[in-house]
């Protein structure tokens, strides 16, 4: 039957093209996906370069570029760089309690790098007067009522349970 044959024909020719079209996307993402990686790698040397004299031997801050589905330069265990929301937007995200925090969105590198090496300083700063119990104390919080009122609000409700017991006894005698 030729009509068989030319239905055939037509979706290996379709299965053809959109293979080739897959592996164009396919080299597409991974050109960005490299693009991305060796901007990160460029980020990471200035950064390597800009803290080499004043990083304590502590392992404070960890430089790590891990190539995954966005590539991302960890700085420290809490704060990382990815490319978003175009492969050439730089975004300094800081992981926190109620999700990751983007505390600076640019396309400058070197900018980016000063504003990391800052925001370390203070961090170092930070974990310093921590360290040393130099942070002040935080104001308890008073939740609830003091012991004080607790007990007249006590005493008190004795009493009225005492004059109301005498009403009632008061009340039956006298009926």
């Amino acid at each position: 039957m030729p009509g068989q044959e030319l239905a055939f024909e037509g979706l290996t020719d379709a299965l053809r093209e959109a293979r080739i079209k897959e592996a164009a996307h396919f080299d597409a993402v991974t050109e960005i996906r490299d693009a991305q990686t060796l901007r990160l790698y460029a980020l990471k040397q200035d950064l390597v370069q800009g803290l080499a004299t004043g990083l304590p031997k502590s392992g404070f801050v960890e430089i790590a570029l891990l190539s995954g589905d966005p590539p991302r330069l960890w700085i420290d265990l809490i704060s990382s760089v990815v490319m978003a929301p175009d492969p050439r937007t730089y975004r300094f995200e800081v992981d926190t309690q109620n999700g990751r925090e983007v505390l600076l969105e640019t396309r400058d590198r070197e900018e980016l790098a000063r504003h990391i090496i800052s925001h370390l300083a203070h961090r170092m700063i930070a974990r310093e007067r921590a360290s040393a119990g130099l942070n002040p104390p935080a104001k308890p919080k008073r939740d609830g009522y003091s012991g004080a009122s607790l007990t007249l609000a006590w005493l008190s409700g004795f009493a009225l349970g005492i004059f109301a017991l005498l009403a009632v006894f008061m009340a039956m005698s006298a009926g």
